[in-house]
């Protein structure tokens, strides 16, 4: 016998694709050296605070504490952290391979700054929270978006990266996002296919546990 859960996949829209398309476009515009000037003259050198190490997180975290109260997601803990490991994979790819293949200077000298690594892990888990709790907990999403944005102005002003950095990160994060919503419902059933195996973490206020099964 053999017990298999599966998720179910959302409606195509093409309404998610427009933000980080209209980023990207701004990022384009603003890849140029009049914009880099630009920024030069208003931004002071130098960096003044290493907030933006950890507000990258901040998204993420929110995530996580909202399972451990208990708060209802539109997917069980388990398929969050299948959507969120899958989004992962695709932005950091992303991301590093632009770093690698667009050798740009950063603000601050250094090199690899095309696009902001740090503004697209922030989006990315903006935009995973905002799938999982806009309906039933919309405080999450602005808390979540509000440090995302933040960890842009911040590596702006920090000097470590180009507006045009910070647009393209960030538009590279939500898309990732919702490019792993769209896929996660394949892989899921093509490695329950394969695998006969599952073990299902469970979070409630009350207790920590999981749940397995294995078919025969």
């Amino acid at each position: 016998c053999l017990i298999s859960l599966t998720a179910q996949a959302e409606k195509p829209s093409y309404k998610k694709w427009i933000t980080p398309l209209a980023l990207g476009m701004a990022s384009g515009i603003t890849y140029n050296p009049f914009s880099k000037q630009t920024q030069s003259k208003i931004v002071a050198p130098g960096k003044l605070t290493q907030l933006d190490d950890y507000t990258q997180y901040g998204p993420a975290i929110l995530q996580i504490g909202a399972n451990i109260a208990g708060f209802k997601g539109t997917n069980e803990a388990f398929d969050q952290a299948g959507i969120f490991f899958l989004g992962t994979g695709i932005y950091a790819i992303s991301v590093q391979g632009l770093k690698f293949s667009i050798k740009e200077k950063r603000p601050d000298g250094l090199e690899k700054t095309f696009p902001s690594g740090h503004t697209a892990t922030a989006f990315f888990g903006a935009t995973v929270l905002a799938h999982e709790y806009r309906d039933t907990h919309p405080e999450l999403v602005i808390a979540g978006y509000t440090l995302a944005t933040a960890t842009g102005a911040l590596r702006i002003t920090n000097n470590k990266h180009w507006l045009t950095d910070v647009l393209m990160g960030s538009a590279i994060g939500i898309a990732s996002a919702e490019l792993a919503y769209i896929l996660y419902p394949k892989v899921r059933t093509q490695w329950q296919k394969l695998n006969r195996f599952t073990l299902t973490p469970q979070v409630a206020p009350a207790y920590y546990g999981a749940s397995m099964t294995v078919g025969f």
